[in-house]
């Protein structure tokens, strides 16, 4: 104890900002992280508290805590601080806000994205110690009455601890020393370059920049992320180095008293700044009277919402006739007054899981966008889709427009992750991301790759070297920012025919630096800011010091790309423009030679042209196409601008399917087998599935053609053949998880070394990488029930358990588990039963309490009624929605929670793969989308019987559910049936919910969207 107050002694409880001022916390015993045990999701608050004793009045009790992202701390209902990130933890002196006897730490926690945890340790002089760990109070939802001055007893939270203070990814944030920035001399950046700390921002009055412009005579411009607004800033020079002078934009939200601020986009032209607000609208800030002060600000006709996936970069056109605006994944898009991008949806073949942590659940394509305005009109028009969450965008010397593309960090070690990457923005383009599982592969034909790929980070600002003062390699590169690590890179592009290929490489690096916004000055030189989320804020500039000539860059591109480039954009000119009636036959003779180009970016041009043209004047020459590339382009326009509503296009998914099918049995190089495996899959997503004829022809062309000896050949096969319910697709699959080799590990160790907390997470997925490509084999097996072995599915869930003992992102464990659970609902109950000793589960699918018929009065229920009672979930009843599953027949087909039938699909997973509108939908309309792999069959015997229902085959024999599901199974000899051909109505009568009462709708549906979890605080709070 003597020893303990000693050091207690010698640590001043106010020296807050010294780096050691916080290492007593880490002393034993040490604090946990910790959590909500159902998991992190985005935009998520819990709330928690801690009641404790104190027997004497302390002098002293220091604080220490932090939660991921931010939290605001009481203590016997004061408040006693609040942090708006991790990095920026309170630590301070509460002796004064402790009494006698019973004390109430309150907190209210809050995750932005990504991962979540909250910490605190609380030592008194007098020995005592309040630690953070599992057995605090927490409530899912803000506490009824004043919560943060009386005891919880029954609040229906629970936490799961995470590990130990200092343990990664979180380390021991604050240990930097609050208020401080990396000083110029631990800034590292080439030979030849200089950095220099121009500004450090106060915090209190100008907040944290994140965006950053050049003005209208050179000044900057910045804007903080929250509500401290916008400044100029001015540079001076002097011998002792640059300093700045800023001046705020006094201009407030329009009919409000609140400043305008929060922007994530800024960009002085047509005499004006414009405005682009994180998760808010576009805003037009002029001077009203001509006194050279911008003081009034004008909303545009845009949309709002998405947060930090919102409203991000506008930049000057190439042309600087317009201007180039940039939304994220969550960002809705406005009222378009044309698209360049003529048709986009999800287009996967297999069902998706959503991220197992809830991110982007159902968030749907676009994905990330940019658009074109016109200042005039105020219209938009859409340039081009399927990012993640690209910040900024910029042009370099020959105006072709680039971008920096997010990944998502929780997929680390899955199939679908895409790392980072510098994206062209070309002219229609989809660059495919997709939520959860469903993020397009670079190869898909539909789609592009990127210039390059960098890894894992967070991407900020993008700017060209164009008008820096460096060597004229720097003035044509990219320079990308990424948060995360601290680093902006150079991104050297390399002409490629109509496109581009890249190579990044590490410009400026610090740690911590977490880079948010560039700008190229009047004075040549590069000027970035650091800050975000609250976090200390500064001005840099890198200027260059070398020898080597700063002269303009002038080189001009290469003869072979100028004539590429030409043509792509002579291609691009019908984008979403049909052509006239008289001039629709030279623009097809102008698209058609391109459509079998072996540039891939005048390729995609020629598609998305001809897509923009009247389907009915091409899809003949489509379809008499002998040319292998310009089938294949030609086959996925077809798909994708064909319509299942018109008669006229009905025969073009018979004709395609055949015709790819066959063209797949020529030698084809890897890249167009891949594209017509992904023309099939296009067919099949867009126009509907194969008949039983057309799927046994497509079988016996393509099952021969796996295994390949290309992987991603081998990734389609396998899918397309688990979607045609291949009897040898088992077999073959297995065989290439056994024979799998050790998994390509990618070269980010250096990357992962700049940041102790997100670095400690990609090192460790390095060290002990998943084998990715066969778990994504494991998630296309998941979705077939029929023609497996007992030993099958043993070596399955064996591969299983063994890849969920690799690292990964944040999803990763919970996307194992989810692939596990939805394998195991698409067995047998015979394969159940045999499978217990490696699954853990135990078997037992018939319901042990009384099922009573439901109370009634029933109605006819409609959709937006039902919609419009059901959602109260707070009040739902679960035992009462566990009875009306079993009561209104839904158990006598369908399997939820280890319990009822196995005829249907295992509904447990219904809460990671749909939301509540569309189970409602469902359920009153059945047959409006049906599932191929639960879609009923209409059966004819070759004696002429009939039969209909849920198909199952194993062994030779045909099994048939009926609909009614007091009936028995039918069995039929495979050599006994003429035909088997869909039916368009759903297994699944009509009117199941009709004898339901509102309270008893709701129970259902809570019970149903648990996926028959009481313990699910998301639907059962209480």
């Amino acid at each position: 104890m003597r020893l303990f107050l000693l050091i207690f002694g010698l640590l001043s409880p106010l020296a807050c900002h010294a780096n050691n001022s916080i290492r007593w916390a880490t002393e034993s015993p040490k604090p946990t992280w910790v959590w909500d045990a159902d998991g992190a999701s985005q935009g998520q608050t819990i709330f928690l508290q801690k009641t404790f004793a104190v027997s004497a009045k302390p002098k002293i009790a220091k604080l220490y805590t932090t939660c991921d992202n931010r939290m605001t701390l009481w203590i016997n209902g004061k408040r006693v601080g609040s942090s708006p990130d991790w990095p920026q933890p309170i630590h301070q002196d509460v002796a004064k806000h402790l009494q006698l006897g019973k004390n109430i730490i309150a907190v209210e926690a809050a995750n932005a994205s990504g991962a979540a945890a909250f910490v605190l340790k609380l030592a008194l002089d007098s020995g005592d110690v309040i630690l953070s760990d599992k057995s605090w109070m927490m409530s899912p939802t803000k506490p009824a009455g004043d919560w943060t001055t009386t005891a919880a007893t029954n609040w229906p939270g629970q936490l799961k601890e995470l590990g130990q203070l200092g343990v990664q990814p979180w380390g021991l944030p604050g240990q930097a020393g609050a208020g401080s920035v990396t000083q110029k001399e631990s800034i590292q950046t080439l030979d030849g370059f200089q950095a220099e700390l121009v500004y450090t921002v106060p915090k209190e009055t100008e907040g944290s920049w994140v965006s950053l412009t050049r003005g209208k005579k050179g000044e900057l411009i910045a804007c903080d992320q929250g509500n401290h607004g916008a400044f100029i800033v001015r540079i001076l020079e002097s011998s002792d180095g640059p300093t700045a002078e800023v001046q705020a934009i006094e201009v407030n939200e329009p009919n409000s008293d609140r400043r305008l601020s929060g922007a994530q986009g800024l960009l002085w032209a047509f005499d004006s700044l414009w405005f682009h607000r994180n998760g808010g609208n576009l805003y037009r800030i002029t001077d009203s009277n001509g006194d050279g002060k911008l003081d009034q600000a004008e909303q545009i006709p845009s949309q709002r919402g998405g947060g930090e996936h919102g409203n991000h970069a506008v930049i000057l056109t190439e042309d600087e006739e317009g201007i180039y605006m940039v939304g994220g994944n969550h960002a809705p898009l406005a009222k378009l007054e044309s698209s360049r991008v003529v048709s986009w949806d999800e287009d996967l073949l297999l069902p998706r899981m959503w991220d197992a942590n809830g991110h982007a659940r159902g968030r749907l394509a676009p994905g990330g966008w940019v658009t074109r305005l016109d200042p005039n009109s105020m219209q938009q028009q859409l340039i081009c889709i399927g990012f993640r969450n690209e910040y900024d965008v910029a042009l370099n010397r020959f105006g072709d427009l680039f971008t920096y593309d997010a990944d998502m960090e929780w997929d680390l070690g899955s199939p679908w992750y895409r790392p980072t990457r510098i994206c062209q923005v070309l002219s229609g383009a989809d660059y495919g991301w997709r939520s959860g599982t469903g993020k397009w592969p670079t190869y898909f034909e539909d789609s592009l790759p990127p210039v390059v790929e960098i890894g894992p980070g967070s991407p900020t600002g993008v700017v060209a070297g164009v008008g820096a003062r460096f060597p004229a390699k720097y003035q044509d590169a990219m320079f990308a920012l990424d948060w995360t690590f601290g680093t902006i890179y150079a991104v050297h592009l390399q002409p490629d025919g109509g496109g581009y290929r890249g190579t990044s490489e590490p410009f400026v690096t610090g740690a911590p630096l977490p880079v948010t916004d560039a700008i190229v000055g009047d004075d040549g030189a590069l000027y970035f800011t650091v800050g975000g989320r609250g976090t200390q804020s500064a001005l840099y500039r890198i200027r260059y010091v070398g020898a080597e000539s700063t002269a303009p860059a002038s080189d001009p591109l290469p003869p072979a790309a100028i004539r590429a480039r030409k043509i792509r954009q002579q291609l691009e000119q019908h984008h979403g423009h049909p052509s006239e009636p008289d001039e629709l036959e030279a623009t097809l003779d102008l698209i058609w030679p391109h459509l079998g180009s072996n540039d891939r970016f005048v390729r995609a041009a020629a598609r998305v042209a001809l897509e923009s043209q009247p389907v009915t004047q091409w899809s003949g020459r489509a379809l008499s196409e002998t040319s292998p590339q310009a089938m294949i382009t030609a086959a996925v326009a077809l798909a994708r601008s064909s319509d299942v509503a018109r008669s006229s296009d009905v025969a073009h998914q018979t004709q395609l399917l055949k015709t790819l099918t066959e063209l797949l049995q020529q030698p084809l190089p890897p890249d167009q087998q891949l594209g017509a495996l992904r023309a099939i899959s296009l067919t099949c997503i867009r126009l509907g599935g194969p008949d039983e004829d057309q799927r046994q022809h497509l079988l016996a062309g393509l099952d021969p053609l796996l295994p390949s000896t290309h992987a991603d050949v081998n990734s389609e096969l396998v899918k397309l053949l688990v979607y045609l319910k291949s009897p040898t697709v088992v077999t073959k699959t297995m065989q290439l998880i056994r024979d799998r080799q050790p998994p390509p590990i990618p070269d980010w160790s250096e990357l992962a070394s700049r940041n102790g907390r997100y670095g400690g997470t990609v090192q460790r997925v390095l060290d002990n990488h998943p084998p990715s490509r066969e778990i994504g084999f494991a998630l296309a097996l998941s979705q077939l029930r029929d023609g497996w072995s007992i030993e099958q599915r043993r070596a399955y869930f064996e591969f299983l358990n063994e890849a969920a003992r690799k690292s990964g992102g944040s999803s990763f464990p919970g996307f194992m588990k989810n692939i596990r659970e939805e394998a195991i609902g698409n067995c047998t109950d015979a394969e159940r039963l045999a499978l217990q000793d490696i699954t853990g589960e135990s078997y037992d699918p018939v319901p042990d309490f009384e099922i009573t018929a439901a109370t009634g009065p029933g109605r006819e229920w409609k959709l937006d009624e039902a919609k419009r009672l059901a959602s109260r979930f707070k009040e739902a009843d679960f035992e009462s929605g566990r009875n009306l599953y079993f009561a209104a027949n839904c158990g006598k087909c369908h399997r939820l929670a280890g319990l009822g039938g196995n005829v249907g699909p295992d509904l447990t997973s219904i809460p990671r793969k749909f939301d509540l509108n569309y189970v409602i939908e469902h359920i009153i309309d059945p047959s409006k989308v049906i599932s191929d792999q639960y879609q009923s069959s209409i059966v004819l015997t070759s004696d002429g019987r009939t039969f209909t229902g849920l198909v199952s085959r194993a062994d030779g024999e045909t099994v048939i559910f009926p609909a009614d599901v007091q009936s028995e199974p039918i069995n039929i000899a495979d050599d006994d049936i003429e035909t088997i051909r869909s039916s368009e109505v759903s297994q699944m009568p009509k009117g199941l919910l009709d004898p339901l009462n509102p309270e008893e709708l709701r129970d259902l549906l809570a019970y149903l969207m648990s996926g028959g979890d009481q313990g699910n605080r998301k639907v059962y709070p209480k």
